[in-house]
């Protein structure tokens, strides 16, 4: 199965209030060597359930260690193995220390999340709910697989379920103003953003949202507060230079918007929405005479960029298709947008992710077939 990019994944990770504490113990705990040669300590083959338990809790930490280090597939791989050592064993998951269990359980819900197994993320994250019924944060990522599976209502119930454990659970409030976000309910997860930033005002990434919601509510002033904040806590953050240029794009402040783009792109080459943000920002540039074409390439060329650092974006995509198709004067150029949208629905993972981009291609296709079919040498949209 194929993982997002890992700068999605660190994203995602750090996201949750438990990331700083988990990687602290990945920390603690010791290279993936070091690690490994414990493993390599405990008896080769036993049936022992308490070996097992061991072992399993040893690959566990391999496979948070490798997260800390960046190497999500191997984590993932590693995981999966621990899981499959105690799964349908209770005698074994009895036997397991401390609270290695269940954090097994939560670390195997992720990393089946990252690939879309929603219904086994979701069986995971029950189980552990069911260990630690208070835990927050176990609810709120159930809730995350709610939300990929489309089924808000849930995810809804979830949140408040998470509320009610613990009114202050920022992850909570976070996560489900995304989702307010997604369903356009802008002054709910303004409140919840709210919320958010008062209870933790260093949290950059509630403030970075929150910005995004002042943005798209007409309030540039209130957004660029909670964008100084944002920077005054991590000023190397390439989402903040992002979002800085996205608020002078909404003012048509292009040439400047895209300096801050350009800014988050050095700061953080592997995060693709500068790119595209950057290459919207030239789009919409009026050109100097004679330069149309060099600034078209230019986008172009930062819109390849973005797919190349994450295959998975489908706004890139969506952009390149659309620009390559407006620029093409002959059949085999159209017939590669084509092909375009095919490499970008080969990574779609959700219908609401296919659906823009089948429309889009459907109505190439047909604008393709129709030149082929009055034998037109030339090609023009």
């Amino acid at each position: 199965p194929r993982l997002p990019s890992d700068y999605t994944l660190s994203q995602l990770l750090k996201s949750y209030t438990g990331y700083n504490a988990w990687m602290a113990k990945a920390a603690k705990d010791g290279s993936v060597s070091s690690l490994r040669k414990q493993l390599e300590a405990l008896p080769a083959s036993s049936e022992d359930d308490t070996v097992i338990a061991d072992k399993a809790s040893s690959l566990m930490k391999i496979g948070r260690r490798h997260v800390y280090d960046g190497d999500y597939a191997l984590a993932r791989e590693v995981i999966l193995e621990a899981y499959s050592m105690v799964q349908d064993k209770p005698k074994v998951q009895a036997v397991m220390k401390d609270d290695d269990y269940p954090r097994l359980l939560e670390w195997t819900g992720m990393v089946k999340h990252w690939t879309y197994d929603l219904n086994g993320a979701e069986a995971c994250y029950t189980k552990c709910a069911e260990l630690e019924p208070i835990n927050a944060e176990v609810l709120v990522k159930k809730a995350g697989v709610a939300m990929d599976a489309s089924k808000h209502s849930e995810a809804f119930e979830l949140f408040h379920k998470a509320l009610e454990i613990d009114p202050d659970a920022i992850d909570a409030l976070l996560h489900r103003a995304n989702l307010r976000m997604l369903q356009a309910d802008l002054n709910a997860a303004k409140a919840d953003l709210e919320r958010c930033v008062k209870l933790r005002p260093d949290y950059v990434m509630a403030h970075l949202r929150l910005a995004a919601v002042l943005t798209s509510t007409n309030d540039p002033l209130g957004a660029k507060k909670h964008l100084e904040a944002a920077g005054r806590v991590d000023p190397d953050s390439s989402d903040v230079q992002s979002y800085r240029g996205e608020l002078l794009f909404t003012q048509n402040e292009f040439a400047e918007a895209k300096q801050y783009f350009e800014k988050a792109i050095k700061m953080e080459p592997k995060n693709p929405t500068p790119y595209v943000n950057a290459a919207l920002a030239v789009l919409n540039t009026p050109p100097p005479p004679g330069r149309q074409m060099d600034m078209a390439q230019e986008a172009i060329g930062l819109l390849e960029k973005a797919i190349e650092v994450d295959p998975q974006f489908q706004a890139a995509y969506l952009q390149l298709c659309q620009l390559k198709l407006g620029m093409a004067t002959d059949l085999a150029t159209a017939r590669e947008v084509v092909d375009l949208y095919d490499k970008g629905l080969s990574y779609c993972r959700t219908k609401e992710e296919m659906k823009d981009m089948v429309g889009m291609k459907i109505l190439t296709q047909a604008q393709v077939d129709g030149a082929t079919t009055l034998k037109m040498e030339t090609f023009n949209p």
